[in-house]
């Protein structure tokens, strides 16, 4: 198997961790894999999975990020296909209430959030699953994802004790602790296949590994970018906003010394960016000019699309220079010949202030210099105002270990959606089996349990009190440690059940309950506001200068929102965020022009549809819960969900079921007169063609179809 996936991938050698690791994969124990990026983790991590499928059993990736999972199926589909005949790849990245489907496939890539939701509904294949490699397993450090890829690996390994972990990770200073944790073997290494050269830049010079010295013509990152040419480079820097000044600085310098070929070989993505989208914005027009200059920007304000365009043309060495915020280096594989950190800072709105960033984040960064089987080395560059800051550079970055991976699950955000979804699945049901589980959580390992009791007291009694459980035997008003022998017996309630099988937070099952049973009826901004105000969505933040709009909006607006303002004025604040992202959304399902939205509310195409995307999730778990509560808002919720997926009025509907018709165009075909399927289907091609959005393509698949279903699944 190994012999035949190397020849496949043309690989001549292994590195000598890969070597290493192999042999821990033949002797089935678990692995937890420390060396740098591109030292070869990902194919040690194939050879896993597909050995587990050869012996009948299944494999799951799990992967940080969406766009990373889809990498990972392509990847597998094209070597499954030409190493294990007849071996089927998943991906489960999405809805988190649908678990169909799934079962027929040998490997399935999913994000940990995705895997978490699964083990929630249960299903019996899960047992199955004989091999569970976990990429970027670090992030456990996270406080956002980490609680969730931790208890995933608890659980998996609750499910099944036999199963074989691949954790695979950068350089952490605790790595050991890691993997006594998973009980498994650990192969650390710090080779690297591309030697990487480290420098500092102050002004116009560049010290390399501290004793080459180089001077460029220009000071700062332009000029470390220019001497790079014409090999691409990364630059880092610790703001969207930044991202986009630094890239337009560059471009200005980088497009004049592009030759007439480069210049051409550019046009491709900035076709696809007009071409491709439903609305042309103002950030797809600044993104084609600096795409036309050789430089792009990217950050979570773009959208998929963009980011994927954007990569393409990095990928395909067209794009020299590419200015990112730090995600970026987490997320996706794009290697360049240089890297370039600007920023050695970034705010901590906990601190109110910047605050250095994490050796761990640098070095993620460092990593993608130098792209193997092209560069004989990667070079990074850190730039530092003066010696005194370089002296800091070279002893925290260069010389200083890395951060350990310390357990999140012990916040109380965490706590209460993760210990809900253990009791509802049967995981645990008595006090005791919770204390049991979490002591083998990385949470228990580190010695948390014992620190944070008073709060998991808590969020059991939140639980309990809200009615997501039921605690039999409890104890009123009396601290409980967690060796305590007493019995308590905990059981979800169904609305519990629910709540956890919807993948929310518990909270918000609850906010949503209050606002079912809320005496103002039902209506879109009720709704709208009601989902803002859970914590399973990120709110617009209302300035200064917008409070006294905000606070005319609320006197204007107050009879139709279903949970009332705060009697606390400092709660008054949040309050009002939240009304301000209902209010976006509401101009998102009355048909407001992208661009509007941008300027009115101070945001960005990309976090518009993140907005968006969890709405429509929120609203779907709200309409699952209006079962339980309040059965006659049910359908008023789930219509409202369709809209805001599309971002449209009611009377659109219907044309949103026709394939490649979107909101913009459906808006076009509708105010010409073609209200339904029938009448499109029955119009001339040369009348749809003259329709803006629609165009002679599009009018000749639409046009002379016979039945909506034969529409709908047809049209490419």
């Amino acid at each position: 198997m190994l012999e035949q996936l190397l020849d496949y991938l043309n690989i001549k050698e292994l590195y000598p961790p890969q070597k290493e690791a192999m042999k821990v994969i033949e002797r089935n124990e678990s692995l937890l894999m420390s060396v740098p990026t591109a030292a070869g983790k990902t194919v040690v991590a194939y050879n896993a999975l597909m050995k587990a499928v050869k012996e009948g059993k299944k494999g799951i990736f799990l992967v940080p990020l969406r766009a990373l999972a889809w990498e990972k199926v392509n990847e597998l589909k094209d070597i499954c296909r030409n190493i294990l005949n007849g071996a089927k790849i998943g991906v489960s990245v999405g809805d988190f209430d649908k678990i169909r489907g799934l079962s027929k496939y040998d490997i399935i890539v999913a994000t940990s959030e995705r895997a978490d939701s699964l083990i929630r509904h249960n299903p019996p294949w899960l047992t199955e699953v004989g091999c569970l490699v976990s990429d970027e397993i670090h992030l456990i450090n996270d406080s956002n994802r980490g609680p969730t890829l931790e208890v995933t690996l608890s659980k998996f390994r609750e499910i099944n004790p036999e199963i074989q972990i691949i954790g695979l990770s950068a350089t952490v200073s605790n790595s050991k602790e890691v993997a006594s944790w998973l009980d498994a073997t650990l192969v650390e290494s710090d080779f690297r296949p591309v030697p990487l050269k480290k420098g500092i830049c102050i002004a116009n010079e560049i010290e390399w590994d501290g004793s080459e010295f180089k001077r460029i013509d220009i000071e700062g990152t332009e000029g470390i970018a220019l001497d790079n040419l014409p090999d691409q480079c990364l630059v880092f820097v610790n703001t969207r906003r930044s991202a986009e000044a630094q890239a337009k600085r560059l471009g200005m310098l980088i497009g004049k010394r592009l030759t007439n070929e480069e210049t051409e070989g550019l046009k491709q993505y900035t076709s696809e960016l007009k071409s491709g989208a439903d609305e042309v914005t103002s950030v797809d027009s600044n993104l084609t000019k600096l795409i036309e200059r050789g430089v792009a920007y990217h950050h979570a304000g773009l959208t998929n699309r963009q980011r994927q365009i954007i990569e393409k043309g990095f990928r395909e060495k067209r794009i020299k220079a590419l200015c990112a915020t730090p995600t970026l280096a987490a997320g996706v594989n794009l290697p360049a010949k240089r890297v370039i950190i600007r920023d050695l800072t970034r705010w901590d709105s906990s601190f109110q202030s910047n605050q250095p960033l994490p050796v761990l984040e640098i070095q993620q960064m460092l990593g993608r210099a130098g792209r193997p089987g092209f560069d004989v080395d990667g070079e990074g560059v850190l730039i530092a105002k003066n010696d005194e800051q370089k002296a800091q550079i070279v002893e925290t970055y260069f010389e200083g270990e890395t951060e350990p991976v310390l357990s999140r699950l012990g916040s109380e955000p965490a706590l209460r959606t993760h210990l809900l979804s253990l009791i509802a699945s049967g995981t645990i049901s008595t006090t005791e089996e919770m204390h049991s589980f979490l002591k083998r959580t990385l949470f228990g390992a580190q010695g948390e349990l014992w620190r944070t009791q008073h709060r998991i007291n808590k969020v059991l009694d939140f639980l309990d009190k809200e009615d997501l459980i039921e605690i039999e035997g409890k104890v009123d008003g009396e601290f409980i440690p967690a060796n305590a022998t007493i019995q308590e017996k905990l059981r979800a309630t169904p609305f519990g059940r629910k709540v956890s099988q919807l993948y929310i937070d518990p909270l918000s099952g609850v906010i949503i309950r209050r606002a079912l049973e809320s005496e103002v009826p039902a209506n879109s901004l009720g709704l709208l506001h009601t989902i803002t105000r859970t914590p399973d969505i990120y709110s617009l933040y209302v300035r200064k200068n917008e409070m006294e709009t905000y606070l005319t909006h609320l006197m204007q607006m107050e009879a139709d929102l279903m949970l009332p303002p705060p009697v606390e004025h400092t709660e008054l604040e949040f309050y009002l965020w939240d009304l301000k992202t209902a209010l976006l959304l509401m101009d998102w399902v009355e048909e407001t022009p992208e661009e509007h939205l941008m300027k009115r509310y101070s945001t960005t195409p990309g976090d518009i549809r993140a907005k968006v995307e969890t709405a429509g999730w929120l609203l779907y778990s709200m309409s699952e819960l209006s079962e339980l509560v309040s059965p006659n808002t049910t359908k008023m919720i789930a219509e409202l969900e369709i809209r805001i997926s599309n971002g449209v009025r009611k009377e659109l509907l219907p044309l949103l079921e026709i394939d490649s018709i979107g909101r913009v165009r459906a808006r076009s075909l509708f105010n010409a007169g073609f209200t339904s399927q029938s009448s499109i289907r029955d119009a001339k091609p040369s009348e749809l063609s003259e329709i803006p959005g629609i165009g002679n393509k599009l009018a000749e698949k639409l046009a002379g179809r016979k039945d909506p279903e034969q529409m709908r699944f047809e049209l490419v």
